[in-house]
């Protein structure tokens, strides 16, 4: 009786290790498909409420070249959940971006409510 109880314990656990396994290979897979896209900040005006406002922002998928300075806003990567996708993307207003700033004439991306948005914002050129 023994040995039938210490193989059905056995069978169980490894019932439940496997469940463990593909669960937590299943949570990882899904981040790494995670889409974002890249919008870059297109005003001349650079002061706070300005960097706020989502139509300030373009779609530019090969959008580069920002040092990550916080003084003035940039490029921002944007998860998809985030974005109106249907025809040229446009940031969402669920986003929240918020923007501080610098000093009376610009201001930088500091957050927003996609915990996962990257941020890079540079020195005034």
């Amino acid at each position: 009786m023994y040995t039938t109880v210490k193989k059905v314990s056995k069978g169980l656990m490894a019932a439940a290790l496997g469940l463990v396994l593909v669960f937590g290979g299943s949570a990882f897979k899904a981040d790494s498909k995670r889409v974002q896209y890249t919008f870059k900040y297109n005003s001349a005006n650079k002061s706070k409420a300005q960097v706020e406002t989502l139509s300030n922002w373009i779609y530019d998928p090969s959008a580069a070249g920002c040092n990550e300075v916080q003084q003035e806003a940039c490029i921002i990567h944007v998860d998809q959940a985030y974005v109106n996708t249907s025809g040229t993307p446009t940031l969402d207003p669920s986003l929240n971006l918020v923007a501080t700033a610098f000093n009376s004439s610009r201001a930088y991306v500091s957050s927003s409510d996609d915990d996962t948005m990257e941020i890079e914002n540079r020195t005034a050129q």
